[in-house]
């Protein structure tokens, strides 16, 4: 297609952000999230990583997306979700072996280590969405346009997610709400 073509194509509107600058942008913030989900700057890094190639692959249709930051979280989500389903598999496959290896986590800073821990403990879906809400200050809606679910099911995790989280941290115990 030549470019004449590709001009009439294009829609109208103002020119869509280069890739470098939104990847210089974007990838401290999805470092940090993934490292709070996963504890783990290294496989944080490896994981953003993959996302932002994923991105850069796809940039003349993403960019042109109403949120490209909202997409490569959601990528950055399912490259946690195939991540932990390896790791888990790799596990079982381990179990028995006597070789124990030192973990390679990076310590939070000690004020929000307990939280992350407690964060940890939710469903992957509460994560998720409890890490989008707070680390990242995503609205309902942002959060779900991130995850592709519906409003009301985020309202329903971050609900049962703080829910949890409160019985976890004891954080309800002193303020009188129901355990």
């Amino acid at each position: 297609m030549g470019q004449e073509q590709y001009d009439r194509d294009r829609p109208a509107g103002p020119a869509p952000e280069p890739f470098d600058a939104f990847y210089l942008r974007e990838y401290p913030a999805v470092v940090g999230l993934l490292q709070g989900l996963l504890r783990s700057r290294l496989v944080a890094e490896e994981l953003a990583q993959e996302s932002f190639l994923v991105a850069y692959r796809e940039w003349s249709r993403v960019s042109g997306l109403d949120n490209p930051r909202a997409w490569v979280r959601k990528v950055a989500m399912n490259q946690r979700g195939s991540f932990l389903r390896a790791y888990l598999r790799q596990q079982a496959r381990e179990r028995a072996s006597v070789v124990e290896y030192e973990d390679d986590t990076i310590k939070l800073a000690d004020d929000h280590a307990e939280v992350w821990q407690a964060i940890r403990t939710l469903p992957p879906s509460q994560a998720q969405v409890i890490a989008l809400h707070y680390y990242e200050d995503y609205s309902i809606t942002q959060i779900a346009a991130a995850l592709g679910r519906a409003p009301g099911t985020i309202k329903a995790q971050l609900h049962h997610g703080r829910r949890k989280l409160a019985r976890v941290l004891g954080a309800g115990q002193d303020r009188g709400w129901p355990a």
